[in-house]
C-alpha cells in the first residue's frame, strides 16, 4: 500500500514537472552593433500559474517579469545591455543600442507558482557584428579599354567585425580564381577592433569579355546575413585607329604630278622675248620616261613693255 502511494506521488510530480514548456525561443544569432534586438520566449503553462520569467546573459540576470510583484517588470544594469521596458513584456525583451559587449549566451527561464516552482529554460548565443558603414571602394578601373589591355583594380571593404567577404564578378559571373589575388586584411584606421579587406582583380582583356562592346565589372562585399552591398562599373571597348601604310608612287603611275616651281622670267633688253632655255628638236622634246614635253614660247611686244615701263 505504501509503495503504491509513492508511485502515485512520483507520477503526479512527473506530470507537474512536464506541464510547463517553452515552445519557442526567438533570439537572433547575429545582431548589428548600434542596432536593436528583440528577444522572444513563447511558453505554455499547461494549466499551471506563472510565477516569473527571467532573462540571463552569461549566467547573470538582467530582466525579470513577476506578475505578483508591485513592480511587474524590472531590469538590471549590465555592460552592453539597454532594456527598452516600454516594448518588453512576459514573452519578449527589447534591447537597444547594442554594443560589442552585448554578445553572449542568452537564457530564458520560466517558473511556475508554488509549491513546486517548476522551472524550465532555453538558451542561445548572440553575436554582435560591426557592419560596414559605406560601399566598398574600387580603385584602378578605367572607363575604356582595348583588346589586349591589362585590367588591374582593387576592391576594399570599409571597416567591419568580423571581416567582410569581398568578391569580384565579371558580367555577373564570379571571377575565376586565376583573375584575383588576395584577400588581404589590415586593421582599420577608424577602429582597432575592426578590419578592412582588399581583393585584387587582374587579367588581360579578350574579345569574349565584352558583350556588345561593354564589359560589366562588379565588386560585391557581404557580411551575412545582415549586410551586402556592391559597386558596378560598365567599361566600354575602344578599338585603336588603323593607320594605312604609305603607297609608293611609281614614275609611270597615272597620279597627278606636283605643280612645277617657276622662277620669275627676265626679259631680253633687245628683243623683248623670254630667253630660250633649249631647242625644240625631237631629242629634247622627250624626258627620260619617254613622255612628250613642250616648251612654251611667250612673245611680249617691246612696245607694250615700254608702255608699262613708262
Amino acid at each position: 500500500m505504501f509503495s503504491a502511494v509513492i508511485i502515485v506521488i512520483l507520477l503526479w510530480e512527473h506530470v507537474v514537472v512536464e506541464s510547463i514548456r517553452i515552445k519557442e525561443l526567438q533570439v537572433p544569432g547575429i545582431a548589428a552593433e548600434g542596432g536593436q534586438a528583440l528577444l522572444g520566449c513563447q511558453f505554455d503553462l499547461e494549466g499551471d500559474d506563472l510565477y516569473s520569467v527571467k532573462w540571463y546573459k552569461d549566467g547573470k540576470e538582467f530582466y525579470r517579469y513577476v506578475p505578483s510583484n508591485n513592480e511587474v517588470m524590472s531590469h538590471f544594469t549590465m555592460p552592453g545591455l539597454f532594456v527598452d521596458v516600454t516594448h518588453s513584456s512576459s514573452t519578449m525583451v527589447a534591447l537597444e543600442h547594442l554594443t560589442k559587449d552585448s554578445a553572449g549566451l542568452y537564457r530564458c527561464e520560466v517558473s511556475g507558482e508554488a509549491p513546486y516552482f517548476v522551472t524550465v529554460y532555453k538558451e542561445k548565443a548572440v553575436n554582435i557584428h560591426l557592419l560596414p558603414n559605406k560601399k566598398p571602394r574600387v580603385r584602378g578601373l578605367q572607363n575604356e579599354y582595348s583588346i589586349g589591355d591589362l585590367l588591374e583594380a582593387n576592391c576594399t571593404s570599409t571597416r567591419s567585425r568580423p571581416k567582410t567577404q569581398v568578391m569580384w564578378l565579371i558580367n555577373d559571373q564570379m571571377a575565376a580564381k586565376k583573375y584575383t589575388r588576395g584577400p588581404w586584411e589590415r586593421v582599420s584606421r577608424e577602429r582597432a577592433d575592426a578590419r578592412e579587406t582588399t581583393l585584387e582583380l587582374r587579367f588581360f582583356l579578350l574579345p569574349h569579355h565584352f558583350r556588345d562592346g561593354v564589359l560589366t565589372v562588379k565588386c560585391q562585399a557581404a557580411l551575412p546575413p545582415l549586410y551586402q552591398d556592391e559597386v558596378i562599373h560598365h567599361i566600354l571597348r575602344v578599338d585603336p585607329a588603323v593607320v594605312a601604310d604609305p603607297i609608293p608612287i611609281d614614275a609611270g603611275d597615272d597620279l597627278e604630278a606636283p605643280p612645277p616651281i617657276y622662277q620669275t622670267p627676265v626679259l631680253s633688253e633687245n628683243t623683248g622675248f623670254l630667253p630660250a632655255t633649249g631647242s625644240l628638236n625631237e631629242e629634247d622634246s622627250k624626258d627620260n620616261s619617254g613622255r612628250n614635253k613642250f616648251s612654251v614660247w611667250v612673245i611680249i611686244p617691246s612696245t607694250f613693255v615700254l608702255l608699262i615701263l613708262l
